[in-house]
């Protein structure tokens, strides 16, 4: 029996020479992989030529402009599974391009044999603040990294909250972990509701956490969650639930982003259960990338 095939599905917008190497650590002949390249990346598809050997490279295009917080997220997202899914995969896994495999194909694709059609989301309580996400209208839905619109946004949605006017009433808005791994009738299915998620989204911010955690926990597929609990906080850096080994306890700015792992966490990236994490950057520690490279035996250092 031929074995079921995955489509790795990665957001990129720098570092050209990391982005190979994560590229060669998913070459396998079971995987196909749907790449997204920044429209502002400053590089393109050719750098990445010869990346892989034994799965097709796909690229996506027109290219999004993303910005950070902005409804291009999941445009971009979508975009990657609308491409993937002719091919019928038995999952789709959203990474980033500084996601980097932790254990090896043979192990990866065993886990999935073992769970088919389970989701792999990683749910959490959302905080009070997180209702502006949703229930206020964006003037500029792709301004929340930007001062001017961030403030313009800021100054009407407070004049909303005064007035007493929502949009996006009656919908039961769940937050989860941007990054997932989703059988194919999902995939599907999340495809079937852009029309949904347009309507509901294309003026609101910050809804890479929110947009497909909402539609899933809305859905028959919530019961096909792996871990259905939602946890009290996102520095739980060992939850399985997603699969993803990413540390917030360590990140700057109140732990609001992602530690950069070093060449020293090695031992540490040894010892997880998790298939995949991040974050990782060339530019910090190169060390680390070459390390995990050497060892899963898929890439050789020239």
């Amino acid at each position: 029996m031929e074995a079921p095939r995955h489509a790795y599905l990665i957001l990129a917008h720098n570092h050209p020479e990391q982005l190979r190497i994560l590229l060669s650590l998913l070459d396998d002949s079971r995987n196909d992989v749907f790449v997204h390249l920044d429209a502002n990346a400053p590089f393109g598809s050719e750098a990445l030529d010869g990346s892989c050997r034994r799965s097709t490279l796909h690229f996506i295009e027109p290219r999004f402009e993303v910005h950070w917080g902005g409804v291009s997220i999941m445009r971009a997202e979508l975009a990657l599974l609308r491409a993937a899914v002719s091919g019928g995969y038995a999952y789709y896994h959203l990474l980033s391009g500084q996601d980097l495999p932790i254990k090896s194909q043979d192990t990866i694709h065993a886990w999935f044999r073992a769970h088919d059609g389970e989701l792999f989301l990683q749910y959490w309580r959302p905080k009070f603040h997180y209702v502006f996400r949703t229930r206020y209208y964006a003037l500029f839905p792709e301004g929340t990294g930007q001062f001017w619109p961030k403030i313009a946004n800021g100054m009407f949605k407070g004049l909303q909250m005064i007035t007493g006017w929502r949009i996006n009433r009656g919908i039961d808005f769940r937050y989860a972990s941007q990054w997932f791994s989703i059988p194919h009738d999902c995939a599907m299915y999340v495809l079937s509701q852009e029309a949904w998620l347009e309507q509901v989204f294309a003026h609101t911010c910050l809804i890479d956490e929110t947009f497909l955690a909402t539609l899933v926990w809305n859905s028959p597929f919530k019961e096909r969650l792996y871990d259905s609990t939602e946890h009290a906080s996102t520095s739980d850096i060992r939850n399985m639930a997603h699969l993803r080994f990413i540390d917030w306890s360590r990140g700057g700015l109140f732990h609001r982003h992602p530690w950069v792992f070093r060449e020293s966490d090695e031992p540490l990236l040894d010892s997880v259960p998790h298939f995949w994490a991040r974050k990782f950057d060339i530019g910090q520690d190169a060390a680390i990338i070459h390390h995990i490279a050497d060892k899963l035996k898929t890439y050789t250092r020239a």
